[in-house]
């Protein structure tokens, strides 16, 4: 094991960076008129990887429904930072303020749509920020996970140059080690949310009721990547105590962290079709 524990570190640590991703990727609905824009944000393999010829389909299925779509990257592409350590909320808030400044889009309807650690951002950014007024997370976190691919316990986000609190999966423990080789991370996710202080969890925890608009949380029963059904529950029970004014909903898919398909985006439409399209007519 000792022969192989840095060939699978080398794996996980692979580089972020892509330097044939753009680091953002429009495809805005151009009549004349506004329509919503809804932000695209990738996982854990950083670059923009949504912004590839494969999810053309994706991009185009906004598009039926009056929504103009944009695929942002946050980190390991050109124009961005190397990696995910500490990145400013406030920077990507920004980011996405200037796309909706385009004459094409109604900057009052601003949906922001993460998948896994991009789900985690998603719903940090509509937690922080008013102009982000609709959530849309695939399998999510209710807290603040440690930066990604670092051998070092490290912040990944930072709001208003204060670093987050977050809970720390470390990627040097057996847990997370024995993953790289199962292809099985979530008991390193679990032992790490089962053995974190209440006031770490407290701390880490993402106020998703402070998002200014409706949510939609989608997360998969057997996923093998981190506890996203779990951690769903966890957002659904704080929403219900806060008495959370907007809708809300959870989709919860039988399968794996990747059992996401066609029905499921199917539906994430019919739900921002329903609230944020009609929101902004």
């Amino acid at each position: 094991m000792k022969n192989i524990m840095p060939v699978l570190l080398a794996g996980l640590l692979s580089a972020c960076n892509s330097a044939t991703d753009p680091d953002v990727k429009r495809h805005f609905i151009d009549d004349g008129h506004p329509h919503p824009l809804v932000v695209l944000l990738g996982g854990s393999e950083g670059g923009n990887t949504l912004a590839k010829p494969h999810f053309q389909p994706l991009m185009d299925s906004f598009h039926k429904h009056g929504m103009s779509v944009a695929s942002l990257a946050y980190f390991g592409t050109p124009g961005t930072p190397s990696r995910q350590i500490s990145l400013s909320l406030d920077d990507i808030a920004t980011r996405i303020s200037k796309l909706a400044d385009d004459p094409r889009i109604n900057s009052n309807c601003i949906a922001v749509y993460g998948f896994s650690k991009g789900a985690e951002l998603a719903l940090l950014l509509a937690a922080h920020f008013e102009h982000i007024n609709h959530a849309v997370a695939v399998m999510p976190s209710h807290v603040s996970w440690n930066a990604v691919k670092t051998f070092s316990s490290q912040p990944g986000w930072q709001l208003g140059q204060t670093p987050l609190s977050y809970v720390d999966a470390p990627l040097i423990s057996w847990p997370m080690q024995k993953g790289v080789v199962t292809g099985t991370y979530t008991p390193a996710f679990e032992s790490a949310l089962d053995d974190a202080a209440a006031s770490t969890l407290n701390a880490a925890r993402i106020p998703v009721e402070k998002t200014n608009g409706p949510v939609l949380l989608v997360s998969a029963r057997q996923d093998e990547i981190w506890p996203s059904h779990r951690m769903a529950n966890n957002i659904i029970d704080s929403l219900q105590q806060a008495d959370f004014a907007y809708l809300y909903d959870h989709i919860e898919l039988p399968g794996g962290h990747y059992s996401f398909n066609r029905e499921t985006q199917a539906q994430v439409n019919q739900f921002l079709a329903n609230t944020l399209v009609k929101q902004c007519q």
